[in-house]
């Protein structure tokens, strides 16, 4: 038989149970990001600049947990609206700008407040700080004159610049992907370390005669919780150089080679036969 003390006990942890299995319940927000990120184009002719994209999300575990959203900030155009993005189970607002500083200056430092409207889920906020300053050095592939036109059925060493972290920043990385010309990714080694400088492409990643586009990304972020409701929070200082590239057309077996030689040599023969006599020319 139980003593009064033990029901007490018993009765406490269950009522503690549920009502942490409320809050999980309730907890339908997984995290949210900001970003305000600079991109570049790598040619022949070096690195040049292209403006950069910002970005805002947050990611929820169902579609139907909240209704919509706003995003309020310090820029002129806040508050924004929130889309629900189904790939990425959240809720987002993105802009972009050919101009880096007119972007830094549409979205500048300071709260980023969401604002999520109720759904099978309570109306919910989160809240961060966007302090900037986190930025990396720009990315470079230093062989990218070898990366064109390189022989898709050998392996390819990318060679890139050293990787200088911003000085705020709580956690950096390198990500390196190449895009064929249907958009569909065909290398993507994940997130490597900051102290990467190459990479290598093994033999028959790539098709021979394709085009192809990288993206070369130092990414820099700084980890923490939303001042309202203590949410998992990031802000992405990503840096992006993007580039394009062919390689080798097929060389042909030595069979093929020989079959082509002999067409040649044939070819040349019906010509001569086939052209038409040379007049003498008269004294």
């Amino acid at each position: 038989m139980r003593t009064g003390r033990e029901s007490i006990l018993i009765l406490g942890l269950a009522a503690a149970g549920l009502l942490a299995g409320a809050a999980v319940a309730q907890a339908q927000v997984v995290n949210a990001d900001v970003g305000v990120n600079p991109t570049y184009e790598q040619t022949s002719g070096g690195v040049t600049s292209t403006g950069g994209f910002f970005s805002a999300r947050a990611f929820v575990t169902s579609s139907a947990d909240y209704s919509g959203g706003t995003l309020t900030y310090g820029g002129a155009g806040s508050p924004a609206t929130l889309s629900y993005v189904p790939g990425d189970v959240g809720w987002e607002f993105s802009d972009s700008n050919s101009d880096f500083p007119t972007l830094q200056g549409l979205y500048p430092t300071g709260d980023y407040v969401f604002a999520l409207s109720a759904g099978s889920q309570p109306a919910t906020s989160i809240g961060i700080d966007y302090l900037g300053g986190a930025y990396s050095n720009v990315p470079d592939v230093t062989n990218f004159a070898a990366l064109q036109g390189l022989n898709a059925s050998q392996s390819f060493t990318v060679d890139l610049n050293p990787y200088i972290p911003g000085s705020v920043a709580t956690d950096s990385f390198i990500f390196f992907s190449i895009t064929d010309s249907s958009g569909t990714v065909v290398f993507s080694p994940g997130a490597l370390s900051d102290t990467t400088t190459s990479i290598a492409i093994p033999a028959g990643t790539l098709a021979a005669g394709g085009a192809y586009s990288f993206d070369l990304l130092f990414d820099n972020r700084i980890g923490g919780s939303d001042y309202i409701n203590g949410y998992p929070v990031t802000q992405f200082y990503d840096t992006h150089t993007d580039g394009s590239f062919t390689t080798a057309g097929a060389v042909p077996e030595p069979s093929t080679w020989a079959m082509l030689l002999m067409g040649f040599i044939g070819f040349g023969v019906m010509m001569r036969r086939g052209a038409p006599p040379v007049r003498a020319q008269a004294a």
